[in-house]
């Protein structure tokens, strides 16, 4: 797994509200699920620049890029980044 996603998974679980019992997986919805708030996405977003190391386009965001782990580390991090080991927390 890359130190990237694990950096982000931390992030998620340290932030999200009233994760289920078994903790964040890559598909839970993390808005719709109301885990993460809209005031949670620009902190989220200066933690995705500095994984990536680079800047995002934050005119082209919608809340769908948000959905879930496997959404956002595929949106910023690139492919190949949502490996099925360590699938939760």
């Amino acid at each position: 797994m890359r130190s990237e996603l694990k950096q982000l998974r931390s992030w998620i679980t340290a932030k999200a509200r009233d994760l289920p019992p078994g903790g964040l997986t890559d598909d839970l919805p993390l808005l719709a699920g109301r885990h993460l708030t809209s005031l949670h996405i620009p902190e989220l977003i200066l933690l995705l620049e500095g994984l990536r190391r680079q800047p995002i386009d934050v005119e082209g965001l919608t809340a769908g890029d948000f959905k879930d782990v496997t959404t956002i580390a595929a949106k910023f991090l690139g492919p190949g980044d949502t490996s099925t080991e360590g699938r939760s927390l």
